[in-house]
């Protein structure tokens, strides 16, 4: 059995904040996972080139460690080739649902021979603030996903774009396995990514952010890739 991992977060609410302890006894991976079949071909266009196969079905879902989910600010990789792909995370708990912001760091080197393990190569990381589902839930489509990089000492937008590119929450949800979505278990769910502004940039540094305009608040996080010597 899977050990599962703890997260301790704070839950923005419409007036204060509470804390929140989640358990994550799932960790799933969507892909593909695009609204408009325009959107997710350029995403696929963007990986071709690294010899990525484009997939047999949309979406797909990948089944990861629940250890893999950090809201470090550091990260450790294997090699020069990865890079961040800014996602809304929902984080399911029984009935009640929260949204936050992570990314899912993708090793694109090994992406080509395996996208199971690419994604499990890496650390998949978590704003450790969250919001009500409930609270966006009906003005969802509205809400942007926005990630700078830095690279060599350069910072650029790499990525922006409303949630309405990627499926709804709800959707998402729905098409899931249904015993993965189970009343007892905790589930944390990557929703797929928006495209880039220019290609894919192995960077060495992302922020990311969940900003919601109507109620004027933002969720942030930040993290830098350590290229690790694999050999001492």
């Amino acid at each position: 059995m899977v050990t599962p991992k703890i997260l301790y977060l704070k839950n923005d609410l419409l007036q204060g904040s509470r804390d929140l302890v989640f358990t994550v006894d799932h960790l799933i991976c969507a892909g593909y996972a695009g609204r408009n079949r325009q959107a997710v071909q350029a995403h696929i266009d963007e990986t071709t080139p690294l010899g990525i196969p484009s997939p047999a079905r949309m979406p797909i879902f990948l089944n990861l460690s629940p250890y893999l989910m950090t809201m470090d600010h550091e990260i450790g990789v294997v090699g020069d080739q990865s890079s961040g792909e800014i996602e809304f995370v929902l984080l399911k708990q029984g009935e009640e649902v929260w949204v936050t912001v992570g990314s899912d760091h993708t090793d694109r080197e090994q992406e080509g021979r395996s996208i199971p393990a690419s994604k499990q190569m890496c650390a998949k990381c978590l704003a450790p603030t969250c919001w009500s589902f409930s609270d966006v839930q009906d003005h969802w489509d509205q809400l942007i996903l926005r990630c700078r990089i830095k690279k060599e000492g350069g910072e650029s937008l790499y990525q922006e774009g409303r949630v309405d590119m990627i499926l709804s929450p709800e959707d998402l949800l729905d098409t899931l396995p249904k015993e993965i979505v189970t009343p007892k278990g905790g589930l944390a769910l990557f929703s797929g990514t928006v495209p880039t502004k220019e290609g894919l940039i192995f960077a060495d540094s992302y922020a990311l952010e969940l900003e919601d305009p109507v109620l004027k608040r933002k969720i942030r996080h930040d993290y830098q890739v350590k290229i690790l010597p694999q050999y001492l």
